[in-house]
């Protein structure tokens, strides 16, 4: 009996290790359902939305209510500048996608040589679109782990058999440990003119963004007469240094293009201040311009605000300056300097790009109906130049008529003169016997 327990166990063993399951099991093998398992844990993908999408779209608004016209706008490679590998090596794409956002006021030039250059190879032909400006740049600090501080606390009590009247051995205690750290990145744009390569002044930004890094853990223990238990937790945080850099780029590309178009470009990004730096420049710039362009300027924006004001030219009319006294009392302005930078400032954004649009469609009319009387007015020009040559090909050909009248007119007095007389008593008649002569004129046979 013993023996056949033995065996019987054995080959139920045999059986049981020697099947597909167990075999699979042993071997580590991955099933096609934990795999469909897996994929069903999956996340949905969703759109990546950053803090300044809006800033970015509300910008290319900002545009139009400047009445900003299309610019055509490269990047070069922006690059990591550091000696950090951890760091991306080249935020071009962001670059691009940040740009691309702005919308349809903004467009973007990708830099791409090789792709050029191979496609010319094998017969591709490309019509380039050369920019008009270039932003270069690149990632020029990463201060890693500036500020850096740790907590920790620990607390254990014991009581052996015997103390305090215990008749058993007792062990416990509790503690946590807490850090963070501080690092920050900066990243330098500036902006330069494509044909001549020249750095545009006072178009640049240089923005820098700190990233945080945080730990927290905590634990207790319980122990009784040497056996217990422990329960230990840890927390980690670290703030995603590509995404923080995307941030600064977009950043950076809404202060670097809102300088170089001379806009205020706060307006678009949230708890932003004014750029004293660019207000500065526009008042100094304002200052110099002469009587007229400083009258054309405001008249401009005046248009903006919606003001019923000759917009184009320096020409000002009695209506035109009640307009601008009204403004200046309006925005308390001593002068016109003060007027413009309030106006300026203070652009209505929505109603100036519908007044621009409505401006723009009517302007596209009146110059549709321009061309279109200067097409009638070269077709009649065309065909009275047409006529003209006709009329000199006719007189021209009057004398040649005259000629040949006159020639004819000669060659049959001629004729006659050769014509014979006819004799007395001839008969014009020609005899029975011969066919009839074919000429003119009388015959004598």
């Amino acid at each position: 009996m013993k023996r056949f327990l033995i065996s019987t166990l054995l080959s139920g063993l045999i059986i049981f290790i020697s099947s597909c399951s167990v075999l699979d099991w042993f071997g580590g093998k991955v099933s096609d359902k934990e795999i469909d398992d897996l994929d069903k844990d999956i996340s949905q993908a969703s759109n990546r939305a950053t803090r300044y999408d809006d800033a970015l779209r509300q910008f290319g608004k900002l545009l139009e209510a400047y009445n900003i016209p299309q610019v055509r706008v490269q990047s070069k490679i922006i690059s990591n500048e550091t000696a950090d590998a951890s760091l991306p090596q080249d935020v071009s794409k962001m670059m691009a996608t940040a740009i691309n956002k702005i919308g349809r006021e903004i467009v973007y030039i990708p830099y791409d040589p090789n792709y050029v250059i191979n496609e010319s190879t094998t017969g591709g032909a490309i019509s380039r679109t050369l920019p008009q400006v270039v932003i270069a740049g690149g990632i020029t600090e990463y201060d890693k782990d500036m500020i850096e501080k740790n907590r920790e606390l620990k607390a254990e009590a014991k009581i052996d058999k015997g103390q305090w009247g215990s008749s058993a051995q007792y062990s416990g205690g509790a503690g946590y440990d807490a850090s963070e750290s501080a690092s920050r990145i900066a990243l330098d744009l500036n902006m330069l003119d494509y044909t001549t390569q020249a750095a545009i002044s006072h178009a640049q930004t240089s923005n820098a963004i700190v990233i945080r890094k945080t730990k927290l853990g905590w634990g207790v223990g319980a122990f009784f007469e040497g056996c217990g238990l422990t329960f230990d937790y840890s927390l980690k945080k670290q703030q995603g240094i590509y995404y923080a850099i995307r941030l600064l780029v977009e950043l950076s590309v809404l202060e670097t293009l809102g300088r170089y178009f001379d806009i205020p470009y706060w307006r678009c990004i949230p708890d932003a201040g004014e750029d004293k730096a660019l207000i500065a420049k526009n008042t100094e710039e304002f200052d110099y311009m002469q009587e007229s362009e400083k009258i054309a300027y405001i008249k401009e924006f005046m248009f903006f605000h919606g003001y019923n004001i000759g917009r184009a030219g320096s020409q000002i009319s009695e209506q035109d300056m009640a307009l601008i006294n009204e403004a200046m009392k309006k925005y308390n302005s001593a002068s016109y300097t003060e007027l413009f930078i309030q106006l300026w400032k203070t652009v209505p954004i929505e109603e100036s790009r519908k007044r621009n649009i409505e401006y723009r469609k009517v302007a596209q009319e009146q110059q549709r109906q321009y061309t279109q009387a200067q097409e009638q007015l070269a077709a009649q020009q065309r065909q009275a130049l047409q006529q003209q040559a006709a009329n000199q090909k006719q007189q021209a050909a009057l004398p040649a008529q005259e000629k040949k009248i006159e020639q004819d007119q000669v060659n049959a007095q001629v004729q006659e003169q050769k014509q014979p007389v006819a004799k007395q008593g001839a008969t014009s008649q020609p005899k029975s016997d011969k066919e009839a002569p074919i000429g003119l004129g009388a015959t004598d046979w």
